[in-house]
């Protein structure tokens, strides 16, 4: 089952949310706790300060009175959380606040913070003994209210940060898409192009991150580009290339029929089987070029070939042929490596002793030499040669220079295999002074 496309704008924005709630979530905690220990640091301190400021009210005027006062009630609009209570020397209860329990919040000789349940509630209680031990002053704050007030208070911090999370995280979604669009542009200018358009998509709105992967689509359109021209090319030059010998095919066939001798009848049937193995020669080069037009190789990746042997065996093809013209086939190759493709290899070295079987003299001579991190590879003869003019066009596709009955591919195809090994052909000297040498240099 093919896997679900994931999206880059999507995943950024998610993990820019997670990111955002996260780091809220992390901060908050630690507001949270934080928030919580200075409340209850602050309500601390605000126990001891009452506890002082009753003392300083009454300290001057202290009562000795056994009976149990309430102070007035103050009509105001909030509810009192903190509630105190005067204890005598004896420890009877002589002032308490509106609200406070008439229980003692703690023992008449305590001292400093403590934890009390009274009257079914749990305080927290702040105890403040009176000079010459004349009484005891007891200040106390409901727990549930003092976490109530933190917990409020906490919340309201925590409050403004997850707005202004929410709004990063919709600020990230605004960001990614604005940055993200030069992509989704560029994608669709790809998907607007119609079949045959190779022209280059602009790429540079394109972030420097992804500038490379603009390049390198622009590089394949001109690649496929290459492509369709070389095959239209080879397409209308092999037809026109074809048309020739097709018709002369057709012309040895009619006199063939219309003789009358056997001995004319049967040069007739010679010169079409001739012009038969001409063209299937010619179909077969046109074929293995367009072969190699497709093809890419990668020099590294490929086996060492051993030269040596890679010119022996190719060169054993064409002995007999040169028997029969009377070459001398003269191999000079000392042991060299390279790495290559055999098989393209053996295709270049072919149709460059096929060239020059064709044209040699007497000679044809295979040498090969090494040059710090290049091989050359020659095949030379003493045949005719040829004129500047036709060495200029010579590794043009389909160009022949002289009636030879080839198909005008065999140098195109040299020079195209030496550029898929990263190399390149050239014309080189002949031998003894005449003739024509052509010269593959090819990476080691």
């Amino acid at each position: 089952m093919q896997n679900a496309r994931w999206s880059l704008r999507g995943r950024l924005v998610a993990l820019l949310a997670v990111a955002t709630l996260a780091s809220w979530a992390a901060g908050g905690t630690w507001l949270y706790r934080a928030s919580l220990a200075e409340s209850s640091r602050l309500f601390d301190a605000a126990l001891a300060e009452t506890a002082h400021a009753v003392l300083a009210v009454v300290a001057h005027e202290w009562l000795e009175e056994e009976e149990d006062i309430e102070l007035e009630v103050i009509d105001h609009a909030h509810t009192e959380t903190l509630y105190y209570q005067v204890r005598d020397g004896r420890g009877a209860i002589v002032y308490r606040s509106p609200g406070a329990p008439s229980e003692p919040f703690g023992e008449a000789a305590a001292r400093g913070f403590a934890d009390r349940r009274v009257g079914g509630a749990d305080y927290r209680v702040y105890s403040l003994q009176a000079p010459r031990g004349r009484g005891a002053i007891h200040v106390a704050q409901p727990l549930a209210a003092r976490a109530a007030a933190a917990q409020a208070a906490a919340l309201r911090l925590l409050a403004p940060g997850l707005v202004f999370a929410l709004l990063l995280a919709g600020g990230a979604w605004l960001i990614v898409r604005k940055v993200t669009a030069p992509v989704v542009d560029f994608s669709r200018a790809i998907d607007a192009r119609t079949p045959g358009d190779a022209t280059p998509v602009r790429a540079d709105a394109l972030p420097a991150e992804l500038a490379p992967v603009g390049q390198a689509v622009n590089r394949l359109l001109a690649r496929v580009e290459a492509a369709l021209l070389h095959e239209r090319t080879l397409t209308a030059d092999a037809a026109h290339e074809l048309r020739t010998p097709l018709a002369a095919l057709r012309a040895q066939a009619q006199v063939a029929l219309r003789s009358r001798v056997d001995a004319e009848r049967d040069a007739a049937l010679r010169e079409l089987i001739g012009g038969v193995d001409r063209a299937v020669r010619g179909v077969d080069s046109v074929l293995t070029l367009a072969r190699l037009d497709t093809r890419r190789i990668d020099v590294a990746a490929l086996p060492a070939v051993q030269l040596p042997a890679l010119v022996g065996l190719v060169a054993a093809e064409f002995e007999p042929t040169a028997r029969a013209r009377g070459i001398a086939l003269e191999l000079d190759v000392p042991p060299l490596e390279l790495r290559g493709d055999a098989d393209a290899l053996a295709i270049l070295l072919r149709n460059l002793l096929d060239n020059a079987l064709r044209h040699a003299a007497g000679v044809v001579r295979v040498q090969a030499r090494a040059a710090d991190a290049t091989v050359g590879l020659a095949v030379r003869d003493d045949g005719p040669g040829m004129t500047p003019e036709q060495r200029s066009r010579a590794f043009d596709r389909f160009y022949r220079g002289t009636e030879s009955g080839g198909a005008g591919l065999g140098l195109a195809l040299v020079k195209r295999v030496a550029e898929l090994h990263g190399g390149s052909a050239a014309f080189v000297d002949g031998l003894d002074g005449r003739g024509l040498g052509v010269e593959v240099v090819l990476p080691r």
